[in-house]
């Protein structure tokens, strides 16, 4: 798997493989690799989904609580907004003259929703850590599973998910992220739920408070941004390591060297997979839960409706972000190091 192809017999003609049939204009531009992708997954998409069959399911199982805080966020937003709408037109004229009682007593109320309880602020932040960590697992053995396709060899589950297990540069930084998203969403709800942390803040709209949210809202937007340049810079990391067995130093400087000059393709065509992906599944997903739920009547059989068609669509999307990156691999390691745009 960490070669391109088999060596050819004496007198006879080199395997054609997916490289040999790529198109020569201009391979890495965006809609070029999502199609590449595309025609890679479909050379063996059975193969594939069982793959990613395992991973998935368990990754949406884990998202399970944070949906379900999402949910509850907005069933009691929507309630609490209905009771202070209904109370300002019940006393609409007490309401003109004063309304600041009725206003403090629906931005506590909003604080109480924002702040959830401290057991399922944990549990939704320890299953949040381990969905990353499985999501980047279920990456890096479509990734295995995409170099061996491309290269034409049989995909084998068992095979490569005992690649990945094997590349150490893979799982150390696995754990070091999920460990990291654990303590990034972990800090702010343990803050939150501070007693001491609130008393030194001071009440929310004191300069104090204002000034310290203000702040996390900066540190949250340079840590996004740092991630996405991070991501794109080092996309190729997993199919490098796969293919070429390196360590994480130098997986990666081979990462960042390939995707040199063609990070902006590389970014457009990420960003253009994962819209794709979230619009289509979440989109279909809502109309089936919406549909189900008020035709049984039933919100819990409308959210299962909607679990299980965002499951089955994202099992459908997921082989083709590690195949777009396989292909990109592929494509600019099987380039002379002088002809990469630097």
């Amino acid at each position: 798997m960490s070669g391109w192809q088999e060596p050819s017999e004496p007198g006879q003609s080199p395997r054609r493989t997916f490289w040999k049939r790529a198109d020569e204009s201009d391979p890495l531009r965006p809609g070029q690799l999502v199609r590449r992708a595309w025609r890679l997954y479909r050379s063996t998409p059975r193969r594939f989904l069982a793959v990613a069959v395992g991973p998935e399911l368990i990754r949406d199982l884990l998202a399970i609580p944070s949906l379900v805080v999402a949910v509850g966020f907005v069933e009691a937003f929507a309630k609490v907004f209905g009771e202070y709408w209904a109370a300002a037109m019940a006393d609409p004229v007490g309401y003109q003259a004063d309304p600041t009682v009725l206003q403090n007593e629906f931005e506590a109320e909003l604080l109480a929703i924002v702040v959830p309880t401290p057991d399922l602020a944990a549990v939704s932040a320890v299953t949040g850590a381990l969905g990353l960590a499985v999501g980047l697992i279920g990456t890096s053995v479509l990734t295995a599973a995409a170099l061996a396709a491309a290269a034409g060899h049989p995909i084998s589950i068992g095979a490569v998910f005992r690649l990945v297990a094997a590349r150490g540069a893979l799982v150390k930084p696995i754990i070091a992220l999920a460990l990291g998203s654990l303590a990034v969403s972990g800090v702010p709800q343990l803050l939150q739920t501070s007693s001491e942390f609130q008393a030194w803040s001071g009440e929310p709209g004191s300069p104090r408070s204002v000034l310290l949210a203000s702040l996390f809202s900066v540190f949250a937007v340079v840590v996004f941004v740092l991630v996405v340049v991070l991501a794109v810079r080092w996309a190729l990391y997993i199919p490098a390591v796969i293919a070429e067995s390196l360590g994480i130093g130098p997986g990666l400087d081979r990462a960042a060297r390939l995707s040199r000059g063609i990070r902006i393709r590389l970014g457009l065509a990420m960003v253009g997979i994962l819209l794709l992906h979230g619009l289509s599944v979440g989109i279909v997903s809502v109309v089936i839960g919406f549909v189900v739920g008020i035709s049984a009547g039933s919100v819990g059989v409308g959210f299962a409706a909607y679990l299980g068609t965002a499951l089955l669509g994202n099992l459908l999307w997921a082989p083709i972000l590690p195949a777009m990156l396989t292909v990109a691999y592929g494509t600019r390691a099987s380039e002379p190091a002088g002809e990469r745009p630097s």
